[in-house]
């Protein structure tokens, strides 16, 4: 089941009782890009046209379990004239698993005009060069995206580094790209931490923000580029920057993450 064929389950409704099959985990919960992308979908659905996607922000705050009915809950906040504001939740078993919340907002005349600088993209994509799909061994959701790792390492090498560079794409993408593809695509990649860990230890994301910054028309084919620094990490905790792009440098995005680390 594809990524767009999960995203076309969502409706217009104020809830709705989804599920989503064991393909598309990581470890025993829903790969959090596709939960994330789920509630995201909720939030466009009820949203005019005209009102364009600024930041959404996540809470990971339980598993969410694979071939088991779990309800997704829309929320209306707050309307005004140019932005809207939404939250959606995701429960399992009677328990908040996930909490989101989206601005969206119109374009407006100002004054203030601060270009965002395109980034120096250092290596071309190369499909013959994506990581490998192991089963038992890799999160199962990799088999459904490609990611090209052009800058890093492998998880639990040891390396003295924890930042990473790469690019990333659904597999099977028919549609030309949204913000649910950008937003799930960001989270597909292991926390970059998990480079540093000598041997296999769990990692896990427990708060993100995403700051939505321009969607150009992006063909269903393109790759995205991403760039994530780890800005520290301390006491079990890391937290992360990344920076989204297109094939032509052009910033997307900017995300911020704060992960748990067991190891």
């Amino acid at each position: 089941m594809t990524f767009d064929t999960l995203l076309a389950s969502v409706t217009g409704e104020n809830q709705q009782t989804l599920e989503f099959p064991a393909s598309w985990t990581q470890g025993r919960t829903a790969f959090g890009g596709l939960s994330c992308a789920l509630a995201l979908q909720s939030m466009l659905k009820h949203c005019d046209s005209d009102r364009i996607l600024r930041s959404f922000s996540a809470q990971f705050i339980g598993p969410i379990a694979p071939d088991t009915p779990f309800t997704l809950t829309f929320h209306h906040l707050r309307e005004g004239k140019s932005s809207n504001q939404y939250s959606a939740t995701i429960e399992q078993h009677g328990q908040v698993c996930l909490s989101v919340q989206g601005l969206f907002a119109k374009d407006r005349a100002s004054e203030v005009e601060v270009p965002v600088a395109a980034v120096t993209v250092p290596k071309a994509a190369d499909a013959e060069n994506c990581l490998p799909y192991v089963e038992n061994v890799m999160p199962a959701f990799f088999q459904h995206v490609d990611l090209n790792l052009t800058e890093g390492n492998m998880p639990y090498s040891g390396a003295e580094r924890t930042d990473l560079t790469g690019w990333m794409r659904f597999k099977g993408q028919q549609q030309q790209y949204d913000w649910t593809h950008v937003i799930a695509l960001i989270d597909s990649w292991p926390p970059s931490q998990l480079q540093a860990f000598k041997q296999p230890a769990p990692a896990s994301s427990m708060s993100w923000h995403v700051e939505c910054l321009t969607l150009p028309q992006l063909a269903a084919s393109q790759w995205l580029g991403l760039h994530v620094h780890t800005t520290a990490a301390h006491n079990g905790y890391a937290y992360e920057d990344a920076t989204v792009y297109s094939e032509s440098g052009q910033v997307l995005a900017r995300s911020k993450q704060t992960v748990a680390l067991f190891a």
